[in-house]
């Protein structure tokens, strides 16, 4: 089990199974209009995700549906295959300024990273005018 740890400059970890400093990660991943399915974070320790939070900033005005899926995805795999982290999916067309709290797959093992693991973002539909940002959460295992 993860213990709270003071780190020798004076900030607060939480101390995982395998050494390192134990700070909890952002990881950020922006869009616009151009933006294809993308890596935005490649784990170098075991790790769980916490939280998945989108903002729209421009919404997008695509005719047709215009999401985004936060996945997981092993080296060697294709992103649209793996695994997804959350249920539903991001809506680019949402209201704009409004934070998207994303509920988190029910299944454990979908939520941890082993190291080398990296998180994508899995767009379908046409982002035209689309922008905005998701941040995950994740801490150490």
């Amino acid at each position: 089990m993860p213990q709270i740890k003071q780190n020798a400059d004076g900030s607060l970890g939480i101390e995982g199974a395998i050494a390192g400093p134990g700070e909890f990660i952002t990881a950020s991943e922006y869009w616009t209009a151009t933006s294809v399915d993308s890596t935005f974070l490649t784990t170098s320790r075991p790790m769980v995700v916490n939280t998945i939070t989108a903002r729209i900033d421009v919404v997008g005005s695509d005719a047709g549906a215009v999401t985004a899926v936060i996945r997981k995805v092993a080296s060697g795999t294709a992103l649209a295959s793996g695994t997804a982290l959350h249920s539903g999916t991001i809506n680019l067309k949402g209201t704009a300024n409004t934070n998207q709290v994303m509920t988190l797959s029910t299944t454990p093992a979908d939520l941890r990273l082993a190291a080398g693991d990296s998180l994508v973002i899995d767009f379908t539909g046409v982002l035209t005018a689309a922008v905005g940002c998701v941040t995950v959460m994740l801490s150490p295992v």
